[in-house]
């Protein structure tokens, strides 16, 4: 009898192993620690992180948004994976038909910031921020970070460079890109 009991614990401990580890494999990836954080560059607390948006739009990957202490600047970082790089370019090419959205008149230039990296500066379509949008590729990633901050205070493109170069940084070492 006992070992009939002993049996029957012991498939039911495997049923549940089982169980668990299949259902272990089926979560998707966590890419809430792939945004960087702002004040990594600065070397300050400057920044205040929002909870990370997991799978924005629906798509798999991280959005971020980080408030200055004084809330005189935001920096929303939005990074998109796939495992295909035409997805990825799809995802970016999506973005840049959203910029009329984020930047009016935008002055737009290439810069050395992952594959295809350009930068798009101007103005609030309402005229109330400057704004800078980074977009950029690296492997199967779309990423788009806006830069926001005051009329007459746009970000320095220096920042928005070394900020982008370690957010391509991140992806490429948590994503083997």
């Amino acid at each position: 009898m006992l070992t009939a009991r002993a049996a029957a614990v012991t498939a039911t401990v495997a049923a549940a192993l089982i169980a668990a580890a299949g259902s272990a494999a089926a979560q998707p990836p966590d890419y809430a620690g792939l945004a960087v954080d702002p004040n990594i560059i600065s070397d300050s607390t400057a920044y205040v992180a929002a909870p990370p948006v997991l799978n924005p739009g629906g798509q798999p990957g991280v959005e971020r948004t980080f408030a200055h202490r004084d809330d005189s600047r935001r920096i929303i970082d939005t990074v998109i994976v796939s495992t295909d790089p035409m997805a990825a370019s799809g995802a970016m090419q999506s973005m840049q038909a959203d910029l009329p959205a984020l930047v009016a008149a935008p002055t737009t230039e290439p810069v050395e910031v992952g594959e295809n990296g350009t930068v798009s500066s101007g103005m609030s379509p309402d005229g109330t921020q400057s704004v800078s949008v980074l977009l950029f590729t690296r492997g199967g990633t779309a990423t788009e970070v806006q830069f926001l901050g005051a009329v007459d205070d746009p970000v320095p493109m220096d920042l928005v460079v070394q900020y982008g170069q370690q957010q391509d940084q991140a992806i490429r070492q948590q994503l083997n890109q």
